[in-house]
């Protein structure tokens, strides 16, 4: 059977929003994935979840906003657990199920400086490849020494910093490597369409359609004070 390439791109999604789809094109055009999972976080080790809508609504505007996407697709996974979604775990349960396929795990650079404060980081660098993409006010030359990565070409970091170069292949373990990738960066934000909401602010190319009216429908985030 022919190896399939799946992106796996998590977070909360709170709400899903055009950049989010945006990275899953850029990474998924550069790597030439099979796939994109996305998969909604249930509950998060690092955010409080009082702060965010409920997994089944986060996981029904994913739905929506994928509907028409061939290749995306809402992954359950980790909603459907009970305890705290921990990356490791997930990509195991996802590689026991689809022995034959290649995993990317798709994380910002800004949250990937902080690896090694992650659950087991070096199993999960030898469960999958890591694809870490470019993100404002933090250049790839200014990750800190990793000691899961020795050997690191910061030179190359910086090739992809000036933009140089699109992408920078490291080798981890026998059969897995981190990408960097540097992407056109997008400027929205959950944070921001939250804010936008709450204040009464256009939505304007910000968001799906149907979740944009899902939203709406629902009266999301009008309290919101973030």
């Amino acid at each position: 059977m022919e190896e399939r390439r799946i992106g796996l791109l998590g977070g909360t999604f709170n709400p899903i929003h055009k950049g989010h789809l945006h990275i899953a094109n850029a990474v998924s055009g550069l790597l030439s994935l099979t796939q994109v999972l996305f998969i909604p976080v249930g509950h998060p080790p690092h955010k409080d979840p009082a702060s965010l809508l409920p997994a089944s609504d986060r996981f029904k505007m994913l739905a929506l906003a994928l509907s028409t996407k061939i290749n995306f697709v809402a992954c359950d996974i980790e909603i459907r657990k009970p305890s705290i979604s921990y990356t490791v775990d997930t990509v195991r349960t996802l590689k026991n199920r689809s022995p034959e396929d290649r995993f990317f795990f798709i994380v910002g650079v800004d949250a990937f400086a902080q690896l090694e404060t992650w659950k087991t980081p070096d199993v999960l660098l030898r469960l999958c490849d890591f694809t870490v993409i470019s993100r404002p006010g933090f250049p790839f030359s200014k990750l800190p020494a990793l000691r899961l990565l020795p050997g690191l070409d910061y030179a190359r970091l910086e090739q992809l910093d000036a933009g140089k170069v699109r992408t920078y292949s490291f080798p981890v373990a026998s059969q897995t490597n981190c990408h960097f990738l540097n992407i056109p960066h997008s400027e929205v934000s959950a944070s921001e369409i939250r804010r936008r909401i709450a204040t009464g602010k256009t939505l304007k190319n910000l968001l799906p359609h149907p979740v944009q009216s899902y939203i709406i429908e629902h009266n999301f985030y009008k309290g919101s004070s973030d």
